[in-house]
């Protein structure tokens, strides 16, 4: 869900305040992820956030296991 989350706000702090945990944390859980997967999934533009082509994907596969 916090990926998820992210993907919809596109502000890491936002996300987490609406998941209700601390950023750093939800940030470590996406760099793990990311370091998992081995390809980014956010480009991170100065507080902005973009999905990457893996994370476009990673919203629409989050969105269906939601449905």
């Amino acid at each position: 869900m916090s990926k998820l989350a992210v993907c919809e706000e596109l502000h890491f702090t936002k996300a987490a305040e609406k998941l209700g945990i601390s950023q750093p944390t939800l940030s470590l859980q996406i760099k793990t992820m990311e370091d998992e997967l081995q390809v980014p999934l956010f480009d991170r533009v100065g507080k902005k956030i973009v999905l990457t082509q893996a994370g476009l994907l990673l919203r629409e596969h989050a969105r269906q296991l939601v449905r």
